[in-house]
């Protein structure tokens, strides 16, 4: 458990008697409506801090809601209580977020993983189910989010997974290591640039995206996120053309590129897939509906 702060903030009662908020109920009930004008999920946010407070499960605060917590706890609790008040994200907080099922670390220095990015691992795992050796290069892999998905339903695949950010890669690795996948190797580097000389069966990225102009930046969890993981240019397309281009270069005969993009961005992007010579588009949506992924097929060499 990480060091607790030094000042012991009391919570808010919401106690008609004016009676200490100490059990678990309790401090759940405020602590949903202290977050309710800060959260889209209060009730999530608050059962995932309380969690985190007391290293337990989701099940254990339904069975025991009259557990009460101790100075110490509530103490802590009130701590990051006020970081998700003041806008932090949970995931950054607690220094961990799901994804895949897997546990993997996360802070500030990379993207927070999405729910949308399992629509990229869910079509590789289908469309290349077939495929006993596969080599892949994952760039800008961040946490390593969907190179540690990959690795672990299909450990005799080869992942090769890149990212310009030398502390992203520290928290990638401390994932890979984790769950001990010995099939995916880290490589700093921008893009391509590490991979000269070497071709892969596929290529796969989540790229930033986001316009650089996009008011949503000033909005919400994503403020706290690295820029640089977000943001593309002004139409939010320059990483995504830019590995469209180079791709070829790096695919072996008939391999695929495969990104995720903006909701916004299918029709971009299925044009730009189209004047770097990629055929059999492929485009996808994401389980909430929303268009999220292209992936072509390299024929240029065969």
């Amino acid at each position: 458990m990480n060091t607790r702060p030094s000042s012991w903030h009391r919570l808010p009662s919401n106690n008609q008697r004016g009676s200490p908020v100490t059990t678990i109920r309790q401090v759940l009930n405020d602590a949903r409506q202290q977050l309710q004008p800060a959260s889209p999920s209060p009730s999530v946010d608050a059962s995932a801090l309380l969690r985190y407070v007391l290293d337990c499960s989701a099940s254990h605060l339904i069975a025991w809601p009259d557990e009460e917590l101790s100075s110490e706890q509530l103490s802590l609790f009130s701590d990051v209580l006020q970081q998700r008040l003041q806008g932090k994200p949970v995931a950054y907080i607690t220094g961990e977020k799901e994804f895949w099922s897997l546990s993997l670390k996360v802070n500030s220095d990379v993207l927070i993983p999405r729910p949308e990015t399992e629509t990229l691992v869910e079509f590789v795992l289908d469309h290349f189910s077939d495929r006993e050796q596969l080599s892949i290069a994952d760039l800008g892999t961040g946490s390593g989010a969907i190179a540690c998905a990959l690795a672990s339903e299909r450990p005799q695949w080869h992942i090769t997974a890149t990212d310009a950010s030398a502390a992203a890669l520290a928290i990638a690795r401390i994932n890979v290591s984790s769950y001990r996948l010995e099939n995916i190797e880290l490589v700093h580097g921008r893009w391509f640039e590490p991979l000269e000389g070497r071709n892969f069966d596929l290529i796969i990225s989540n790229p930033p995206y986001v316009a650089s102009n996009d008011p949503h930046l000033d909005q919400g969890d994503i403020r706290f996120e690295p820029e640089a993981a977000l943001t593309s240019g002004a139409s939010g397309l320059d990483a995504i053309s830019h590995l469209a281009e180079l791709a070829s270069d790096f695919l072996k005969t008939d391999g695929w590129l495969v990104v995720e993009h903006g909701y916004d961005q299918q029709q971009a992007v299925h044009a730009c897939f189209e004047y770097n010579g990629f055929d059999e588009i492929i485009q996808l949506n994401d389980l909430a509906g929303q268009p999220r992924l292209t992936a072509g097929q390299n024929t240029s060499k065969a």
